[in-house]
């Protein structure tokens, strides 16, 4: 399945991907377009994304989109700016009670650009551990930002 949903996106046949998407869980899809990603490099699989973001926005997809420009994406540029916005709105989608959504926004303050300040990411970190006290990511980056501010 995971060659035919890569023949189907990069020949922009994303009706039938569509169909593909519908018929796997989350994880499954997750998974499978990261790989496709990391073995093509190829823009063309975050159109297929946009194009389901914009059929019905989610904070899954969202966090995918974020994902695919921080981890398979990167060499094609400097993604970083894409995903911070997909990043925002994954945590606008969920009230920002996601913990997931918070850490990739955590993220983006240690990358070059520094695109999350430190103050917002100590404010990220304080809202990470309200919702999961013992959340690593957020202790250890805490840990490392408190003495930066002061």
């Amino acid at each position: 399945m995971l060659k035919n949903l890569e023949q189907l996106i990069l020949s922009a046949n994303f009706k039938d991907a569509e169909e593909i998407y519908h018929k796997m869980n989350f994880q499954q899809f997750h998974d499978q377009l990261i790989s496709i990603a990391f073995d093509n490099r190829n823009m063309i699989n975050y159109t297929f994304l946009l194009y389901l973001l914009m059929k019905e926005e989610s904070a899954k997809l969202h966090n995918l989109a974020f994902s695919l420009f921080v981890i398979p994406l990167t060499p094609i540029g400097n993604p970083h700016h894409c995903a911070l916005y997909h990043a925002q709105k994954a945590v606008e989608l969920t009230n920002a009670q996601d913990t997931l959504s918070l850490e990739h926004l955590l993220f983006l303050n240690t990358v070059p650009d520094q695109l999350v300040s430190d103050e917002k990411a100590i404010e990220i970190c304080h809202n990470i551990l309200a919702l999961d006290p013992s959340n690593k990511a957020a202790k250890s980056s805490l840990k490392e930002l408190l003495p930066k501010t002061k």
